[in-house]
Formats: C-alpha cells, structure tokens, sequence
C-alpha cells in the first residue's frame, strides 16, 4: 500500500508488530483488529503492493537478537484464518518482555541503533508497537530518532495512560478482580472475618476503585488518596459491627508513609508498623519490610506486599480475625471480557486508518466514544484518579450504613 511519508511515497508491505510490558486483556484484539483490515485491503490492491503483518516476538527483545542467527525466535508471520479467535483470550499471541531499549545500559550498547538495523535487515516498512507508556514512549523516542514510521497502541490494566479515556486490559482486570473478591466474601461471611485483598495499580488506583465498588468493598484504598488506618480501622469496626465481616481492598500503590500525608499520620503509621514487627507472629511482614526494593529496566520499583501490611496493623489493632489476599497476575489472564475484545479491535482497525491517510508517530485515543490519534512523543503514564471524581466519594460502603 502506498503512502506519504515526511513527504515521500512509501510503499507498506511488511508490517511489524510488537507486544512490550506486562501482558494483559485486548492485546490479540488489537492484532486481529489490524490484520482484518490489511487483508481486507489486499483484496483490492495490485500484487506489488500488498502487505503481510509480521509479529515479532517478547517485544523489544526481539530488535536485539540476531536475525541471521534467531530468526525463528524473532519472527511470526500472521494470517487472519490462523489467529482470527485469538481475540477472546487474554494474554499475547507474541509474547512479551519488559525491555527498556533506552535505558543507561542498553545506550551505551546502542541498542536503539541495532534495533533499527534489525528492522531493516527484516525489512520491516513500518512497526506497530502494542504497550503502556514506556513502550510507547520507547516508539516515539525510536521514530523520531531514525525518522521510522511508528504507531502505538494504549494498553495497560492500570488504565493510566494520558491521552484515552480508556486503556484496553482494564475493564477485564477489573471484572476479574470483582470475581475475586465475591469469592472472599462467601468465606468472609461464612467465618465472620475481614479479608484484606489487594489488587494491581502502581500509582493510578482505577482497578481497585471500580472492584472495589463493583464488589461491594467496606473499604477501598488507592495510591491517589492519604491513607490514614486509624479511620480504616472505625469503618472495619462498623463494619464488622453491622454484619460481623468486612472486605478491604488495596490497591497495590497505597503506601503507609508518604512525604505528601501530613506528619502526624506518617508518625501514627510508624508507631503502628512497629508494634507489627515486634511480635514474632508477623515475622513475615518483618522480612517483607527489611528487604530491599527491586526495580525493573525502566526504573520502576517492583510493588506488591501493601496489603499484608494492612492486614497486620488491622489485626493487631482490632483483634478481629483476618485473611490476606493478593490478586496478583490472575486478573491478567484467563478471557478478554467484551470491552475490552471491542476496544482492541477498534484501536487495530484505527491504527489501520491512521496508516492508510499517512498519519505516522501516532496511538488511538478514547475520547467520548470516538478515536483520535494522539502522538507518541507526548505519550506518558499518570492518568491518576481526582479527588472530584464522583467514584471517588463512592469507594466506601462502610460509609453508607
């Protein structure tokens, strides 16, 4: 197919695309999306314009192994008969890494500018990188530096990329975690307890706000919010007052101290922690706390582990009996719920207009129902949860009894 770009003809015929970061719901639909249209279109153009996707596998792992050598690790052709069901299912049909092309290392590597030989060594006309902010914005910093034709597709179960009202992944992480947490309840209902149950969200809480409501939480904390235990402990003790159990879910990215909460709550939380790690019972929230925080290739800190220290503290403080969950990668897998199956496909099917008009360095954005294109370069995470958000106010049903 032949189009403009930076004012000179191009002719697409092999088309990458790669899958970056964690894997979640919408990414084989945004593949299916896209490869419906490229055979569509084939159907009607002259044979020497005809275009063939190729999947490149484990992300941007695969722009730096050796084509010579690797091929068969680096390469999947695709064919819309062979994966045309693979939509449904969660996961990536490409597989994925968590690689960081432009990280300190992989610069003075110049891993950029093997990637990009790579490319032309496979003779790759244009990629299509699937991702969150960093493997968006590695696209962008790519194209815009070797002048190479990108586009971009918004994932992420966080739900906090700027520029779209909503990532694909999200709507299935939720509706899994909203299982999860029904599940807890009939065993917190059964034993009279209080599950603790914590659910993904770095720094955007959106997974743990729409479970949490949709599951009927008593409690529900969020990154976003300053999380003060004493008043979660009078909302468990209500709630346990009222119905003898109680659901508290954690969104990964709360903290207990933070320079932003007033001093008086990070001086409270600390005597709290402290009377946790003394007793001998919580030996594992001890070693939890004393080890050392590891980060991943694009310098963010590897979370998890929130909600057995909540757990701790409200047991301690409350002498009601606790069970600690961790949703963990369960609410990755399994189904791509609907919205997330129709969200992909629309970003593939976009990404494939944004292509045929010669609209280069672009995602697909949700805005009001309708898709635009965003730019690469200006791609980043954060796309947090406001204070004035109506959900927002709505996140405790402890506080409606």
């Amino acid at each position: 197919m032949k189009v403009k770009f930076t004012g000179k003809e191009l002719n697409l015929k092999r088309i990458g695309i790669l899958t970056g970061g964690g894997d979640c719901a919408g990414h084989n639909a945004v593949i299916v999306g896209l490869l419906r249209r490229i055979e569509q279109a084939n159907l009607a153009l002259p044979s020497d314009e005809r275009m063939e996707l190729i999947g490149l596998l484990e992300g941007w792992k695969s722009l730096i192994r050796d084509p010579e050598k690797e091929l068969d690790k680096i390469i999947r052709p695709l064919k819309l008969i062979d994966i045309e069901e693979s939509f449904t299912v969660a996961g990536t049909i490409l597989k994925s890494s968590r690689t960081n092309l432009f990280s300190k290392e992989n610069i003075e590597k110049k891993m950029p500018n093997q990637a990009m030989e790579n490319l032309k060594k496979m003779k790759i006309d244009c990629l299509v990188v699937l991702g969150g902010d960093d493997t968006l914005g590695a696209a962008g910093k790519l194209g815009q530096q070797y002048t190479f034709p990108m586009f971009g597709a918004p994932k992420t179960m966080d739900n906090d990329v700027f520029g779209t009202e909503m990532t694909y992944g999200f709507e299935s992480s939720v509706e899994e975690s909203v299982h999860f947490i029904e599940n807890c309840r009939t065993t917190a209902e059964s034993h009279n307890r209080c599950f603790v149950i914590e659910v993904m969200g770095r720094h955007a809480g959106w997974v743990a706000l729409w479970a949490g409501i949709a599951g009927g939480a008593e409690v529900t904390l969020l990154p976003e919010e300053v999380v003060n235990l004493d008043e979660v402990i009078k909302k468990v003790e209500k709630s346990i007052a009222k119905k003898q159990h109680c659901i508290v879910v954690v969104s990964e990215g709360a903290r207990l101290f933070d320079t932003r909460y007033p001093e008086a709550v990070n001086k409270r939380h600390q005597e709290m922690l402290n009377t946790v790690i003394a007793d001998p019972k919580y030996a594992i929230v001890k070693a939890r706390h004393e080890m050392p925080k590891k980060k991943d290739s694009f310098g963010n800190e590897q979370l998890g582990g929130i909600g057995d220290y909540v757990m701790a503290i409200l047991e301690k403080h409350t002498r009601i009996e606790y069970r600690y969950q961790n949703c963990g990668h369960a609410i990755r897998g399994g189904v791509a719920h609907v919205m997330d199956r129709i969200l992909g496909l629309r970003y593939g099917d976009a990404i494939f207009d944004f292509m045929k008009t010669g609209s280069f360095g672009v995602y697909p954005g949700l805005e009001a129902d309708k898709i635009v294109p965003r730019n690469l370069l200006e791609v980043k995470g954060g796309r947090f949860v406001p204070q004035d958000h109506q959900l927002f106010k709505m996140r405790n049903a402890a506080d409606y009894y």
